[in-house]
């Protein structure tokens, strides 16, 4: 039977998740579902389970993450607004009145 765990070395010495067990555990449950998702689409046959495989790819150092930051839009918010029926008419709005500013205020209690 192979080694199928992850030990806190294997986890320390991984570049990408800083040493963070939680970094890790998230690394490998995206990557498993994404396995997953392959698998029912049909586009790959799966020969192990998709956790164990996410654990090979984590130990192989084959798995990475990246940071969103607040300005990051994922694609599905970019697709939405460019195929929104309502973005081919609509003007950018370049200035906010005063009062449309002050309503606002008024509504949030500012």
């Amino acid at each position: 039977m192979p080694d199928q765990r992850v030990y806190l070395d294997d986890i320390y010495s991984n570049e990408q998740c800083q040493g963070s067990v939680f970094r890790a555990v998230v690394m490998m449950a995206h990557e498993a579902r994404f396995i997953n998702k392959q698998a029912g689409q049909g586009f790959i046959q799966l020969t192990k389970k998709p956790t164990t495989i996410a654990m090979y790819k984590f130990k192989e150092g084959k798995l990475s993450m990246t940071e969103k930051t607040s300005n990051d839009v994922s694609a599905e918010a970019v697709g939405a607004a460019a195929f929104a029926p309502e973005a081919e008419n609509a003007s950018p709005v370049t200035e906010i009145s005063p009062d449309v500013s002050a309503q606002a205020d008024d509504a949030f209690g500012v």
